[in-house]
């Protein structure tokens, strides 16, 4: 049990803020990743699930458009003591005689954790304080558009998607970069220079002709800093 804590533990840091001219301490949770739909049903199935990732992924996606078309018909969604889903309004009106205008009203769903599913995962939980969260580059998820994989392969001369936060960096400056790294020899690598969309969210390009088997993608930035900031993905992927 001692080692499940640990591997689960909540990473958290001490941040000064200002609140009503005065300074306060204030905790922040440091997020280690995060899960979109497709790695949310792989960690579903790693859980030993008896069902196909295609039944999870037509469930799920069911799942939505009922929560959706509930909610366009002016109800909430209750589920258990998990969550719930609430259409809400927002906007100011003239008068009572008012109408709703989309120019100056918004329509949208709210989401709402249970206090007692809050309560079950703070009893759950454990906790481990870090100094500080150096804010860099973080590679998430890697997709191979030639086979559809999700942090598995990578294929010569197709396309490849990184999707994560802070992505971006200048290709003019010289020691900025993406490179792709040898796993068992970290200076043999290529630079990635070609881009079809580099943003903060995504970096999407054509993976080049390399003699590199199995590596992992690094990103260096400087994020409008002094000091070069790096990241790279948490696993390593092989070459097709």
């Amino acid at each position: 049990m001692l080692v499940l804590a640990l591997i689960m533990a909540v990473r958290y840091f001490i941040q000064k803020q200002k609140m009503l001219g005065n300074d306060v301490l204030v905790p922040r949770v440091a997020l280690k990743g995060s899960y979109d739909k497709n790695m949310l049903i792989n960690r579903m199935l790693d859980m030993g699930s008896t069902i196909t990732k295609a039944d999870i992924l037509a469930v799920l996606n069911n799942f939505e458009k009922a929560v959706k078309n509930i909610c366009l018909e002016g109800s909430k969604v209750t589920i258990g003591e998990f969550m719930q889903f609430t259409p809400a309004m927002s906007g100011k009106f003239e008068s009572e005689l008012d109408g709703f205008d989309p120019s100056k009203h918004e329509l949208y769903v709210t989401a709402q954790i249970s206090s007692v599913f809050n309560k079950e995962f703070e009893l759950s939980s454990s906790c481990e304080k870090i100094s500080s969260v150096e804010k860099k580059p973080n590679l998430i998820q890697v997709t191979d558009v030639e086979t559809g994989e999700l942090n598995k392969v990578v294929t010569k001369g197709h396309i490849v998607s990184i999707g994560g936060e802070n992505l971006k960096f200048d290709e003019l400056a010289p020691d900025e970069y993406l490179r792709f790294v040898n796993k068992s020899n970290q200076a043999d690598f290529i630079s990635i220079t070609k881009f079809q969309k580099k943003t903060d969210k995504e970096l999407v390009f054509l993976f080049p002709d390399t003699t590199i088997t199995e590596g992992y993608f690094e990103v260096a930035n400087k994020m409008n800093s002094l000091s070069l900031r790096l990241g790279r993905t948490q696993v390593t992927l092989q070459v097709q």
